[in-house]
């Protein structure tokens, strides 16, 4: 959180060029968890690395401002990073959603806890080693396996945690929904898609701006004039 745009970037570039570095493994895990071809499960790597570039350019584009206001005096209006984040991944794209919902938590100033998907968990047990490998800060990212519905539990009822973006049942997103008010949290639910049916689409940029909203708070000061 107290790293400068600058830093948070340098990071993130890192963590994309470890990713390079680990392609193979990458491909081969999301070939033998999803049964995806070794061509397509490249492409899906190859859009990872793109994504966390991505995320390392998008660092310093969030920007604060001064809000109109409808009575006298100004405002100014400045993000700032929600904390510690707790997301529960999705089945879909495994490695391509789970660095995107990670890079827009890092990218400005937030720590992360990663529960991956108990359908596929092996692209995120690889990606620990490019973790490993790169310059971020110790703790600032832990991956921890199990029971989807038992972690959730444990993620609304820890008081460090200051946001949860969850993936998973209707019955689990209602769950968080009527836990998390104490201690208060910011909630991002989406109810996972079955039968075969197509969920969010991974691919398309212009998640980069949903999830940037979503991984900082807005704190503004009123000015006013005599």
């Amino acid at each position: 959180m107290k790293k400068s745009a600058s830093a948070r970037a340098q990071s993130l570039f890192s963590l994309a060029k470890g990713l390079e570095a680990k392609r193979r493994d990458l491909s081969a895990s999301i070939n033998t968890q999803t049964g995806l071809s070794l061509d397509k499960a490249d492409e899906e790597v190859e859009l990872s690395i793109a994504r966390l570039n991505d995320w390392a350019a998008y660092c310093d584009k969030l920007q604060g401002g001064t809000p109109s206001l409808p009575l006298s005096g100004s405002a100014l209006s400045l993000p700032e990073a929600l904390g510690v984040v707790g997301v529960v991944l999705p089945d879909e794209n495994p490695l391509l959603s789970m660095v995107t919902l990670l890079g827009a938590a890092i990218s400005f100033g937030n720590a992360v806890i990663l529960i991956p998907s108990e359908k596929n968990p092996l692209p995120a047990l690889t990606f620990i080693q490019v973790l490993q490998a790169s310059d971020l800060p110790a703790g600032l990212v832990n991956i921890i396996t199990g029971y989807k519905d038992q972690l959730t539990v444990s993620l609304a009822n820890h008081s460090v945690i200051k946001a949860i973006w969850y993936w998973g049942s209707a019955e689990g997103c209602q769950f968080l929904q009527h836990s998390c008010s104490s201690p208060l949290k910011t909630l991002l639910l989406s109810i996972q898609q079955k039968g075969g049916e197509r969920g969010r689409d991974w691919t398309h940029p212009s998640i980069l701006e949903e999830m940037g909203r979503n991984a900082v708070q807005w704190k503004s000061i009123w000015i006013p004039t005599a």
